[in-house]
């Protein structure tokens, strides 16, 4: 009756055991189980950024460019994403950003908003770089 009851307390035991770790959240195969018991598949593929929160994207009017802007705990940046290599292909260090990022209607200048500065960036794309032109606080 002993050597039952220590088997059974083994096999409930090692059951157990076995069911915590295939319901702890992380990553398993090509996807990610979340806390709340989700899944998160990736649609498509990761492109390294230079910071940890990019907080929007803007598309160049010639569809090959995306600009993002990283607001994580590093330095602030906006990346330069060419979307034909599937690489960032640029980073400009920008003093202070948030979510203002947008293309003009015809290439090839980037407006950033210098957040609570009050100032707006000009950057001008040439080829897979981003330059600076202008810096303006007089915008209304």
């Amino acid at each position: 009756m002993r050597n039952i009851l220590l088997i059974s307390t083994a096999v409930i035991l090692l059951s157990s055991r076995l069911a915590a770790q295939s319901t702890l959240p992380g990553t398993a195969q090509d996807r990610t189980l979340l806390p709340n018991g989700w899944y998160l598949t990736p649609a498509g593929q990761s492109i390294p950024l230079s910071s940890d929160l990019p907080l929007n994207m803007a598309l160049a009017p010639d569809g090959v460019h995306l600009a993002i802007t990283n607001n994580g705990n590093g330095r602030q940046k906006i990346d330069l994403v060419n979307l034909q290599k599937q690489l960032m292909v640029d980073s400009v260090t920008i003093g202070k950003a948030w979510l203002g990022l947008t293309f003009a209607r015809k290439h090839p200048y980037l407006y950033a908003s210098g957040g609570n500065d009050d100032i707006i960036i000009r950057y001008r794309l040439t080829g897979d770089r981003l330059r600076t032109t202008v810096w303006d606080s007089t915008l209304p």
